[in-house]
């Protein structure tokens, strides 16, 4: 398997499963394949991974690690969770999926080892210990993304006794507030809160992490001379002191945990417990962002940024279960093969995306697919048949128009989706035609094009995440 995977932010692997005799349990896996982190992270060369068998190398692993194989594939979900791993001596927040092939997986590692977590909490009393342990229970739990952020910003307003718990989010040039819980009476602010300049609303934070851990502000006055910008949104919102814990991933700041008007309590640490709890949220951030990217990348093809096959073969079996009107355009670029031969694979590709631009001018990104190497698929749902002969006439001007492209066109339009694979498979054989007419008229042949019923079939079989 090529390394397609070398920028994933994480360790990430493939394992076949070994099942025991009942075809049930799984008893080893096999390494298919592993990225350079995940190699890193173990402290074991690729070559001496792959093909070997995942208990060759550790023989006392923990027997949980096949439990969630074999529930992953029982299942057909992603099964994520946050373990000790003692074969490796880390702290391992992961997430497994089953792949389309049967019998294979997909780990995703992140290390959140805990180490710097367990020093600070031997000079911590014992309630401070449990709220952390109570935080990170909910934040490794099965619940879904954004139930479980608000649900430790939940219960963290009920220790804390803030007017406001946030998360903020950043990229370095932009913020936004992604989470937030307010008491009673206090006006939201996470609307007003969106895309804002990085440098100009909190740019000056940072300031304070060159001498603590922490942004910690007891009188937001001590910003008026120095950050007026901040200043006035702060007083703005009511607040006379903030906590502001980092989040880092990869040493870099992605974001804050922040508590405003927070009670003081010599019962609790509450600096720790924010820099504590930020710690397995950016865990938590970090595997939801990657499940997002991977979850992209199995629906969208990478060159052109339309939806691939995968996602046009659900949006058909979608229409096809509903009583509707569609419109369906097949599209295919002539002379791809030329252009890559004569002018390079850059040439071609750049076909490949004025063609995709062409069609989702006219369609949009929601209705078209790029559902094999120089073909395309449009299903416009809901459209009345004199609006979509209108707009396949606007496509097909556009398209004379273009001196440096050409592509062959098939349309169809149906009163009922239940004749939706038919009225496809039509659609397909005039889009041929048009690609005839064309190579008849610079005296070549074209191979005769698969239906339906096989490019279901090509769909079926090929694996690979997009395009």
């Amino acid at each position: 398997m090529p390394d397609i995977y070398s920028d994933v932010p994480v360790a990430y692997a493939v394992y076949k499963l070994i099942f025991a005799e009942d075809g049930k349990t799984v008893v080893d896996t096999q390494y298919v394949f592993v990225n350079h982190i995940y190699c890193e992270m173990v402290g074991v060369d690729r070559e001496m991974l792959l093909g070997k068998r995942f208990r060759s190398f550790y023989e006392n692993a923990d027997p949980r690690w096949m439990e969630y194989c074999a529930q992953a594939v029982e299942k057909g979900e992603v099964i994520r969770d946050c373990i000790y791993a003692p074969e490796i001596g880390h702290w391992l927040d992961f997430s497994i999926m089953p792949l389309k092939e049967p019998g294979y997986v997909a780990y995703t590692f992140m290390n959140v080892d805990i180490d710097r977590a367990r020093q600070m909490q031997m000079k911590r009393n014992y309630t401070t210990n449990d709220i952390i342990l109570c935080i990170s229970k909910i934040l490794s739990s099965e619940e879904t993304y954004e139930v479980a952020m608000n649900h430790a910003l939940q219960e963290l307003s009920r220790i804390l006794h803030p007017d406001r718990l946030y998360i903020l989010e950043t990229d370095g040039k932009t913020v936004s507030n992604t989470f937030e819980w307010c008491a009673p009476g206090v006006t939201p602010e996470i609307d007003t809160l969106q895309h804002l300049d990085y440098e100009q609303y909190i740019g000056g934070w940072e300031k304070f992490l060159k001498h603590a851990t922490s942004v910690i502000i007891e009188d937001i006055e001590v910003l008026k001379a120095d950050d007026p910008v901040d200043y006035w949104n702060l007083k703005r919102q009511g607040i006379e002191r903030i906590i502001d814990a980092p989040i880092y991933h990869a040493g870099k700041l992605i974001g804050y945990l922040g508590a405003d008007n927070y009670e003081r309590s010599e019962m609790i640490n509450t600096v720790a417990i924010l820099e504590t709890v930020s710690y397995f949220i950016s865990s938590k951030i970090m595997n939801h962002r990657l499940m997002a990217e991977l979850e992209h990348a199995s629906r969208y093809d990478a060159l052109t940024g339309l939806q691939n096959r995968n996602a046009c073969m659900e949006k058909i079996d979608f229409l096809t279960k509903y009583s509707s009107s569609v419109g369906i355009v097949y599209a295919d670029v002539n002379g791809l093969k030329e252009i890559n031969d004569t002018l390079g694979h850059q040439a071609g590709d750049a076909a490949l995306r004025q063609a995709a631009r062409l069609l989702t001018k006219c369609y949009g990104l929601e209705n078209t697919y790029r559902i094999g190497g120089d073909e395309f698929l449009v299903l416009v749902p809901l459209v009345t048949e004199l609006d979509f002969k209108t707009s396949v006439l606007r496509l097909r001007e556009l398209a004379a128009g273009k001196a440096d492209l050409s592509i062959a066109i098939g349309s169809e339009w149906v009163a009922d989706t239940a004749h939706l694979e038919r009225a496809i498979t039509k659609t397909d054989q005039r889009m041929y035609c048009d690609k005839v007419e064309y190579y008849n008229r610079r005296g070549k042949k074209r191979e005769t094009r698969h239906d339906l019923n096989a490019f279901r079939r090509m769909a079926a079989k090929n694996l690979p995440i997009a395009d």
